[in-house]
């Protein structure tokens, strides 16, 4: 709870600035990208085509329009958000400095892009895996039960498993970037100093990452059975990427700071480097002499 309570004071204080800027890289990515397709499978499941896997994994899958570039694009402005979020919230909770600001952007990325790619990579071929896997059971459920009732409450089961699987292992990585970025590790070393990090808060964060993801499973459940416009879909799966990628962040932060014990100056409301704070500490010094 404590990880929780944490993560949604910082992000119901800063999320929704943040939430802008990964808008529209989520929502370009979303045309290639569909973290939902699990879910929209079962609220078809009287027509599942289960002739082969791969014909499976293509009605999952398959998009009826030809902006697959636009999506990839969409990917790399992922990666480059990411690397402006790392930057932001760290720089928050060390200094107390909040700032969105273009002239710290090309700095952020410098320092941050290598990172992100890497752990952006990770991510993704995680879920792909995760989405490879679910297909399969899938498929070995309709062999097995057909296209029926009970195809879809064995189907739906499978699905929260490999959801919890696959939340299991991004909490687990939630300290490997921070790691690379703030100790000097090499990536190697960095994925296993995070990845013991975590050991005894990992089901902590899971629950924490759960509460932000339900929200949406709840929406496009209820989008998915009103509609299979694809547009809705497409625009539900960008905007739930929009709030999901910095509020994993803000997780991500909150949990480096508690574990290395480093004090966070954003909670004390203060920027240690604004100028009223300066001349503050400056007079303080000249009254001690």
């Amino acid at each position: 709870m404590k990880c929780l309570k944490a993560t949604l004071s910082y992000f119901f204080d800063k999320g929704a600035q943040m939430v802008l800027l990964s808008v529209v890289p989520a929502l370009l990515a979303a045309l290639i990208f569909s973290p939902s397709a699990g879910l929209y499978m079962l609220m078809c499941y009287e027509d599942l085509h289960a002739d082969s896997f791969a014909s499976l994994y293509e009605q999952m899958h398959f998009l009826p329009y030809d902006f697959y570039w636009v999506g990839i694009i969409g990917l790399v402005l992922c990666f480059v958000a990411l690397a402006l979020l790392f930057g932001i919230v760290d720089r928050h909770m060390r200094i107390g400095e909040f700032t969105l600001s273009f002239r710290r952007a090309k700095t952020r990325i410098n320092y941050n892009i290598l990172t992100a790619v890497k752990f952006g990579l990770v991510a993704g071929v995680v879920y792909e895996l995760c989405d490879v896997l679910l297909t399969l059971f899938y498929y070995a459920w309709a062999r097995l039960f057909g296209s029926g009732e009970a195809w879809l409450v064995i189907s739906l089961f499978t699905l929260i498993a490999v959801a919890a699987l696959f939340l299991f292992v991004m909490s687990s990585l939630l300290l490997w970037s921070p790691f690379m970025l703030h100790t000097g590790l090499r990536t190697r070393d960095a994925f296993k100093m995070g990845w013991r990090q975590m050991s005894g808060r990992v089901f902590s964060c899971m629950f924490t990452l759960l509460v932000c993801v339900i929200p949406f499973a709840v929406v496009m459940t209820v989008v998915g059975a009103v509609t299979a416009n694809t547009v809705a879909r497409v625009v539900l799966d960008g905007v739930a990427m929009a709030v999901v990628l910095p509020y994993y962040v803000t997780v991500m932060y909150v949990q480096f700071y508690d574990v290395t014990g480093t004090e966070r100056t954003d909670l004390n409301k203060t920027d240690i480097w604004s100028k009223k704070i300066m001349r503050r500490d400056k007079k303080s010094l000249r009254d001690k002499k």
